[in-house]
């Protein structure tokens, strides 16, 4: 039975709440903070979640698991054996959620719960921002049919101006010809290029072929400096080495004659 209940549709559960408890969801990811569970349990096990605590207004993570605790404590009062994955809930993510309410519409068809005269906008608002929520989705339902009567008014109009714009045509037959004319000039102003720019860009082009030239000469230049610096670096060694050959014989040379000075002396 529960398996069969996650083929349910986002349509079919949002029409299950929004009709059940008077709500106006649109969107499944708008179950994330636990409120809407909270008051569907409450209408399946009436009093065991406080709907005074229930906080519609609720944005930030640490609110949302709030309502998860009064969620999970309704669930062990009624003894029903359902694991929350808050962490994952409180994400809003689609599809954690979407499998979530599928579970909660099962488990209502399940208890064969039904309440007559339920009023589901009272019971908002007993608890936190209830009152607020629901106003909120009020304007955007009227929102959203004003839009739609904007639509449908700004297309009709549309047959009414053709005749009306006709005869002015008709009877200035000269400023409209001469319109399309400044227009189609404008256009092709526009469309061609300024040539203070494209001297501007020709200008730029050379300077920055005559930049990349130095940087290739210059790059050269340190190549052959680096050559030369080894080569110097090479000599130097070459000739110390030989300084201190020279300076090792003077020594040895200097340690013979004071040793055969000393004989003498003796």
């Amino acid at each position: 039975m529960m398996d069969q209940a996650y083929f349910v549709g986002r349509a079919e559960l949002l029409d299950f709440f929004n009709s059940l408890l008077d709500l106006n969801l649109t969107k499944i990811e708008q179950t994330a903070t636990g409120a809407v569970a909270c008051q569907l349990t409450e209408y399946i096990f009436p009093g065991s979640v406080p709907m005074s605590r229930v906080n519609w207004e609720a944005r930030s993570d640490y609110e949302f698991i709030a309502n998860y605790k009064l969620l999970q404590n309704a669930f062990t009062k009624n003894r029903i054996q359902r694991h929350i994955d808050v962490n994952k809930l409180i994400k809003a993510k689609y599809q954690d959620n979407l499998e979530f309410c599928q579970w909660l519409k099962a488990f209502f068809d399940q208890s064969g719960a039904y309440r007559e005269d339920y009023n589901g906008k009272a019971v908002r608002a007993r608890g936190k921002g209830g009152k607020k929520y629901d106003s909120q989705q009020g304007n955007a339902t009227s929102t959203r049919s004003r839009s739609g009567s904007r639509g449908r008014t700004t297309a009709r109009p549309a047959p009414t101006t053709k005749p009306v714009a006709a005869p002015r045509v008709v009877n200035r037959s000269a400023s409209p010809q001469k319109v399309p004319l400044r227009e189609s000039n404008r256009v092709t102003s526009k469309s061609e290029p300024d040539p203070e720019i494209l001297k501007k860009n020709a200008e730029l082009e050379a300077r920055n072929a005559e930049l990349e030239a130095k940087n290739a000469e210059a790059e050269t230049r340190i190549a052959e400096i680096e050559t030369a610096l080894v080569d110097l670096e090479k000599e130097r060694d070459f000739y110390f080495g030989k300084l201190r050959n020279v300076e090792l014989m003077l020594q040895v040379q200097q340690d013979k004659n004071f040793e055969g000075a000393d004989l003498d002396a003796v």
